[in-house]
C-alpha cells in the first residue's frame, strides 16, 4: 500500500505518477480538518469527493481544491471499485491539475487550512466588491476548507486571498488547550502587561499552537503578553503593578488559558 504525505509528494504529482503507473484503487486524503478520496481505474480519474465540516464538493472542482492542499496524510488502496464511473477529464486531467497548482502557487493562504478565520484587528475602511462583502459576511468562525468547500474554489480562494491580504480578515489557529491552574509568584521589577510561565509549559503551548499567542487569566479576564522564564514550575510570574491593577497577591490561585 502505498503512503506518504503531500508535504513531500505534491497531489498533482501524486495522480499524475498514479495515472501514468495504470493503477486502479482509490487515493484517500486525511487531515485534521478534511478528508478526500480520489477514485481511479486502469490509470484514468473516475471519481473525486472532498468533505469538511459538513460541506462536499465532487468531481473536477474537488481536484481543484485538493492541487492547493498542502498537507495532508495519503494512502493509495488498490483494486478498490469507485462509487461512481464517470470519467474525470480523462488524460486531461495532470494538465489540469498542473493549471490549479500554478494558480495555488500565486496565494498567499495559510498552508494549515484548519486555520479560523476572523475578522481583522484593522478599524480602517477599505472598498470591496460585492462578491468579496458577500464572502466576508459569510466566514466569520469558519474554518479555511470549510470556506473553500464550495462550487467554484479557486475563485474563492482568490477572493479570500485579497481579503486576508487588506487585513480585513485574519486565519488563526483553533485551539483545544486546557486552562492550567497556576500560583502567583511575584516578579520584582519595571513594566507591565506581561506574565511568565515555565520554559517547559511555554514550549508545549508554542509546539500546539504555532502562532503567536497571549494568556487569558481568569477570574478577572485580563490578556497578557506570556513569555517563558526558567524554574518556575506550576508558578505565573506577574509584575508589581499588574499584582496591584489584579488585586492578586503571592500564592493565589489563577486559571489560565492560551488565546491567539
Amino acid at each position: 500500500m502505498l503512503s506518504g504525505n503531500l508535504a513531500e509528494f505534491p497531489f498533482p504529482s501524486l495522480v499524475g505518477a498514479l495515472m501514468q503507473a495504470g493503477r486502479t484503487g482509490r487515493l484517500f486524503l486525511r487531515a485534521p480538518f478534511l478528508e478526500a478520496e480520489v477514485y481511479l481505474r486502469g490509470g484514468q480519474v473516475l471519481h473525486a469527493r472532498v468533505q469538511a465540516g459538513g460541506r462536499a464538493l465532487e468531481g473536477e472542482e474537488a481536484l481543484d481544491l485538493l492541487a492547493g492542499l498542502r498537507r495532508a496524510s495519503f494512502t493509495f488502496e488498490p483494486e478498490v471499485l469507485p462509487p461512481h464511473t464517470t470519467l474525470l477529464g480523462g488524460l486531461a486531467v495532470p494538465a489540469r491539475l498542473a493549471e490549479a497548482q500554478a494558480a495555488w502557487e500565486k496565494l498567499n493562504l495559510p498552508p494549515d487550512w484548519g486555520y479560523v478565520l476572523r475578522l481583522g484587528p484593522g478599524g480602517g475602511e477599505v472598498d470591496l466588491p460585492p462578491e468579496a462583502l458577500g464572502l466576508l459576511a459569510q466566514v466569520e468562525g469558519r474554518r479555511i476548507a470549510e470556506v473553500l468547500l464550495a462550487p467554484g474554489p479557486l475563485r474563492l480562494a482568490r477572493v479570500l486571498n485579497t481579503l486576508l491580504g487588506l487585513g480585513v480578515l485574519e486565519a488563526v489557529p483553533k485551539l483545544a488547550l486546557s486552562p492550567v491552574s497556576l500560583l502567583v509568584l511575584p516578579i520584582y521589577g519595571p513594566g507591565t502587561g506581561v506574565a511568565y510561565v515555565d520554559e517547559p509549559l511555554y514550549a508545549e503551548w508554542a509546539r500546539a499552537i504555532r502562532h503567536g499567542f497571549r494568556l487569558r487569566l481568569n477570574p478577572s479576564g485580563a490578556l497578557m503578553e506570556v513569555r517563558p522564564r526558567p524554574n518556575i514550575p506550576g508558578r505565573l510570574g506577574l509584575l508589581e503593578e499588574d499584582l496591584r491593577r489584579l488585586r492578586l497577591r503571592r500564592g493565589d490561585k489563577v486559571e489560565v488559558v492560551p488565546e491567539v
